[in-house]
C-alpha cells in the first residue's frame, strides 16, 4: 500500500495539536515547512523542537531546508546556511531533510548535493529531493544522478515548477516517471492532491510501498488537521490496495 505524508505549516498556532493528530492516526511521515505561501521554506529551531516533542517515533519527521523563496540556485553563503540547517535538524531530532539545489542550467547541483548527502549519511538522516526536480530540464538524467548520490525520496507533481498547475494535470507524467524509477526510490506525489481527486490519481499511478501521497490543505479544517479527513484518506488507500493486490510491487 502507498505511504501517506502530511505537510504541516510550522508557523501555525496549532502546530503541536496538528502533529499529535497526524501521529495518532498512524500517518507515515510529516514534512515540516514554514511560510507555505512561498511553497515552503526552512523551519526555525524553536518550531522544530516543538514538533519533535509532539511527534511520536512511528511517524517520520522531515524538515524543509530552503532558506529563501525563488529559484534553487544557491550562492556559497546560502549553501553554508543550508548545511548549518541540516546540522541543526539532526541535532534537534529530525528523521530526514527535504532539500533541492540546481545549477544555472537547471540540473542537480552535484557538487553541493554530494556534500549534503555525505552529511546525511554521517548523521543518519534520510534525504528527499523536493520539487526543484520539476524545474530540471532532463528528468531522467536527474533521477539517475540523484540515485547515484543516495537520495531516497523524490517529490514531484509532474508539472513544471512555478506554473501553479495541479497534480491532476501532471499525473500522466508522474506515471511515466514512476515507471522509469521502477521502485529504486520513493516517488512522493504532491502538489494539489485532495480527497476528491485522489481516486482519479490512483487510477493512473501504481499502488505500492514506493509511492507516497503528499497532502497539505486537503486534510485541514480551519487550519487544524481534521482526523475525519485523515481517516477518509486512509480508507481510500486501504480500499485501493485491497482491490488491486497485483499492484503491490514496484514495476520494473
Amino acid at each position: 500500500m502507498a505511504q501517506i505524508e502530511i505537510c504541516l505549516d510550522s508557523d501555525s498556532r496549532y502546530l503541536t495539536q496538528n502533529i499529535r493528530t497526524v501521529c495518532a492516526a498512524g500517518i507515515d511521515s510529516i514534512e515540516l515547512c514554514s511560510q507555505m505561501a512561498q511553497q515552503g521554506l526552512s523551519v526555525s529551531a524553536d518550531a522544530l523542537r516543538q514538533a519533535r516533542a509532539a511527534c511520536n517515533s512511528h511517524t517520520q519527521l522531515r524538515v524543509m531546508l530552503r532558506p529563501r523563496a525563488g529559484n534553487f540556485v544557491y550562492s556559497q553563503p546560502e549553501q553554508q546556511q543550508i548545511q548549518a540547517q541540516l546540522l541543526q535538524a539532526a541535532k534537534l531530532g529530525a528523521d530526514g531533510i527535504v532539500v533541492g539545489a540546481l545549477t544555472t542550467d537547471a540540473q542537480p547541483d552535484l557538487l553541493f548535493l554530494t556534500l549534503l548527502l555525505q552529511q546525511c549519511r554521517q548523521l543518519g538522516l534520510a534525504c528527499t529531493f523536493h520539487r526543484a526536480f520539476d524545474a530540471c530540464t532532463s528528468p531522467a538524467e536527474a533521477v539517475e544522478q540523484l540515485l547515484a548520490l543516495g537520495v531516497q525520496r523524490l517529490l514531484s507533481n509532474g508539472t513544471p515548477w512555478q506554473q501553479q498547475q495541479s497534480i491532476t494535470q501532471g499525473v500522466r507524467q508522474l506515471a511515466t516517471l514512476q515507471q522509469y524509477i521502477a521502485g529504486r526510490l520513493v516517488l512522493v506525489a504532491g502538489g494539489g492532491v485532495t480527497l476528491t481527486n485522489l481516486p482519479q490519481l490512483q487510477q493512473t499511478l501504481h499502488d505500492n510501498t514506493q509511492l507516497c501521497w503528499h497532502l497539505h490543505s486537503a486534510v485541514l479544517t480551519e487550519d487544524k488537521v481534521d482526523s475525519a479527513k485523515l481517516e477518509q484518506l486512509q480508507l481510500c488507500l486501504t480500499e485501493r490496495a485491497g482491490s488491486n493486490p497485483q499492484k503491490g510491487e514496484p514495476h520494473a
